[in-house]
Order: structure tokens, then C-alpha cells, then sequence
């Protein structure tokens, strides 16, 4: 029984001295970190222009935007829909995925379960996660991808395309 007693003591001992008080410094970084609002919305759509030209239409059936002072951010937990026009306005490719997160300040957008990218030839892109860099108009993954044409089916790990495939 005392030894027991005896463990419970260094125990609360060490359990006491992990814990410190942080310098204001630190308490002012992490606040910088922390969620500073978070907004809900549902039946999304999101249009996207280039000098008055629409170059994306995006949906979804619930985005939650979490602003905070770092790399704020737009969750689309229940999935994602898009939409990709040219420059003449016509439609160049298609999207699909049931998860997506989208970093505001980065321009950057990873796509995750069941992603599809299909463009207008007919030719679609399969694979569990795939990232798109707006700023580059770059699509990318390093996991597996199944690409179909109308005459092959292509297989392997990793690609990168541009964004209308």
C-alpha cells in the first residue's frame, strides 16, 4: 500500500512539473492561431472571375469558413462540385469529390474520398486525393489515379495536369 501511495506521489510529482505558465509572448502566438469566428452555410455556390470572365462554379451542400489570422480557410465537408469554363466561356471540365478544403490565402484547394475530374473530351481523372493550385492552375496528387479515355485506361501513382485535365 505505501508503494502504491509512494508511485501516486512521483506520479503527481511529474505530472506537476510538466506543467508551465506561458510567457505572454507565447499566449499572444497561439491566439494569433486560434479560430477566430467560424461561419455556416449550406446550398453553396461560389463563381469565380478573371477580369470579368467566369472561369469557375463551384457547389456545395455545406461550407463551414473558419477566419482566423492564420491561413483562414473554407471546409466543404459534405462535398464538392465544380464546374471549369475557357477563356471563350465554355465549359472545359468537371469535378466531384465528398470532401474539400479550400485555403484562402494560398489559392490552394485539396479535394479528398471518390475525387472525379471529367472534362470535355470525354476523358476522367479517379483518385482518393487530388490538390489544385489556383494560383499555378495546376491539379496534382502523389496517390493512385485511374485516367480514362475512350481508347485506354491508364493506372499508376501521382500526376499533374492543368486544371481543365
Amino acid at each position: 500500500m505505501k508503494r502504491v501511495f509512494a508511485y501516486g506521489l512521483i506520479l503527481l510529482g511529474l505530472f506537476g512539473a510538466s506543467c508551465t505558465d506561458l510567457s505572454n509572448e507565447e499566449l499572444r502566438k497561439r491566439s494569433r492561431d486560434t479560430v477566430q469566428a467560424k461561419e455556416t452555410a449550406e446550398q453553396v455556390e461560389i463563381t469565380y472571375t478573371d477580369s470579368g470572365a467566369l472561369k469557375a462554379r463551384l457547389q456545395a451542400p455545406l461550407m463551414i469558413a473558419v477566419k482566423q489570422a492564420k491561413e483562414p480557410y473554407m471546409e466543404m465537408p459534405k462535398g464538392l462540385k465544380g464546374t471549369f469554363y475557357g477563356n471563350d466561356g465554355a465549359v472545359e471540365s468537371y469535378l466531384s469529390s465528398e470532401y474539400a478544403i479550400s485555403y484562402n490565402e494560398s489559392k490552394k484547394v485539396i479535394l479528398r474520398r471518390n475525387v472525379e475530374v471529367m472534362n470535355v473530351k470525354g476523358e476522367r481523372l479517379n483518385t482518393e486525393e487530388l490538390h489544385w493550385d489556383q494560383k499555378s492552375g495546376k491539379i496534382y496528387t502523389d496517390k493512385f489515379v485511374q485516367i480514362t479515355t475512350s481508347d485506354q485506361i491508364i493506372m499508376g501513382d501521382g500526376m499533374t495536369a492543368n486544371q481543365t485535365f
